[in-house]
């Protein structure tokens, strides 16, 4: 019997109006008593936030309910029967739309039946997954939080003939997120008047306030380049001698550069504001492309020679005796002293050497010396301080160690051999001391570029440290980061 009282009250309610879908169920026009329309939602899941197109897609209900004085009949004439459930195309229903909405068909809702009861009230309650737009401000991504504004309102119906109340925002079946978290949902009414019209549109607006977990972010984005950035520090301890140094900051500039490609396709493309990993990334990027330009330039020092490169004073100074006193360096085994200035230079190798006196004091080059005058008579060769001990040891009557024993020649011929022999042993004695120079100039060289290496450590370690300070502490909800975790 009930399916026979609710099928003559269909016809009842149905049949005796047929433009009901059309007709606004309320006499009142001048805009003294327009029709109440009383709206809310029940937010129930988010199902994705599209930061690089900017739209947020959520599974909602709306509730949507009014008075239609059309409906109304008396339970007892119908079997006590005090609801029915009607065909939304049968029934007037407010065409309330969402202003925001990003979907193809722009209406996402699902048209469900209208629930009718005895005493005219009307309630209806469309569920949907809508998209939305949602400007979304990545300005401290990842640690960032986001606000989400839904506009709802009548399309076609001013405020004079149909009036919006709100019904409340409910999060009571709300689902988790994995990458959100539902700080808050409120709603407010509005009314504003365009300037096409002298009407006023009432609208109503649902603020949905978000907070990005960022622990997936910071395990495989952020903790990963503060990583990077540290090893492009390990790139100073090695040696400029290795070959691996320089290849080996490239290829941490490259990691980062693809880090900064990946960042790229998840942030909008937007120049309003630059995320904080963002800049993060680009800090990084900076330090470790100054690190690569400091390997650079220590292999270059380490590689010089004498025979191209002459260190400078100033360089020599501030290299090689102020920063190692700064960074508490000192070259192995040695006690570093200046090398002399070339005047001083010349005026050392215009002292009196041992090979040159021996040299000097030889007969024919001293002959030569004074124009060929007579040698005078002697035994140069048991003098000691010209030739040392060694030819000290033999006397006149003994056979000299340069003469053979068939070189029956005269003393010049005899002179003339000593002073091949001690020419060649001051080249010698030259040759030796201009590689001791030579190689203390090298060593100097690899040991400024040692110096170079500690410096940019420091520095850079200094920068890293702060540039990784001043990103956590400026992201709004750091420490309510453990807590997603």
């Amino acid at each position: 019997m009930a399916g026979h009282n609710e099928r003559r009250l269909l016809k009842n309610l149905i049949g005796n109006y047929p433009y009901r879908d059309m007709v606004l169920p309320s006499d009142s026009y001048d805009g003294q008593n327009p029709l109440k329309v009383n709206i809310g939602m029940s937010l129930v899941q988010i199902i994705n936030v599209d930061e690089k197109n900017q739209i947020i897609t959520l599974n909602l209900w709306l509730t949507l309910s009014w008075m239609d004085k059309s409906l109304v009949w008396d339970p007892d004439e119908f079997g006590g029967l005090k609801e029915i459930h009607l065909n939304p195309k049968k029934v007037w229903k407010p065409d309330i739309l969402l202003y925001s909405s990003a979907d193809e068909r722009f209406d996402a809702t699902y048209h469900v039946n209208v629930i009718a009861n005895y005493n005219g009230s009307v309630e209806w309650l469309p569920p949907g997954l809508v998209r939305s737009t949602c400007a979304i401000d990545v300005t401290h991504f990842p640690f960032d939080t986001q606000t989400c504004i839904l506009k709802y309102g009548v399309w076609t119906y001013h405020g004079f003939l149909v009036d919006l109340d709100l019904a409340g925002a409910d999060t009571s079946s709300f689902i988790e997120n994995g990458e959100w978290v539902l700080m808050a949902m409120k709603a407010n009414k509005t009314v504003q008047k365009y300037d096409c019209c002298d009407e006023l549109y009432p609208d109503v607006k649902f603020y949905i306030f978000l907070r990005r977990r960022a622990m997936y972010y910071t395990v495989n984005i952020l903790i990963p380049c503060a990583v990077l950035s540290v090893l492009s520090l390990l790139s100073f301890l090695l040696p400029a001698e290795t070959g691996e140094k320089l290849s080996f900051c490239v290829t941490i500039l490259l990691s980062v550069i693809v880090f900064m490609l990946v960042l790229a396709d998840i942030l909008p493309s937007t120049s309003l504001s630059n995320p904080l990993l963002g800049k993060y990334f680009t800090c990084v990027l900076i330090m470790v492309a100054i690190s690569v330009l400091m390997t650079i330039t220590t292999i270059n020092l380490s590689a010089r020679h004498p025979n191209t490169h002459k260190m400078p004073k100033i360089v020599r100074k501030i290299l090689l005796e102020w920063l190692p006193i700064l960074l508490w360096m000192k070259q192995p085994g040695k006690v570093y002293k200046p090398l002399c200035a070339s005047a001083e230079r010349d005026k050392i190798a215009g002292q009196a050497q041992p090979g040159i006196e021996l040299l000097e004091n030889a007969p024919t080059y001293r002959d030569r010396r004074s124009n060929g005058s007579a040698n005078q008579s002697g035994s140069y060769l048991n003098d000691v301080n010209l030739i040392g001990i060694k030819y000290a040891n033999y006397t006149r009557d003994e056979r000299e160690p340069m003469v053979d024993d068939g070189a029956k020649g005269p003393r010049e011929k005899r002179s003339r051999e000593l002073c091949l022999i001690l020419e060649e042993l001051r080249a010698l004695n030259e040759r030796h001391e201009r590689q001791e120079r030579d190689d203390q100039e090298i060593y100097d060289w690899k040991f400024a570029s040692m110096v170079i290496d500690r410096l940019s450590l420091i520095v850079i370690s200094l920068l890293t440290a702060i540039v990784t300070y001043k990103v956590l502490s400026s992201a709004p909800n750091y420490v309510e980061m453990e807590n997603d975790g």
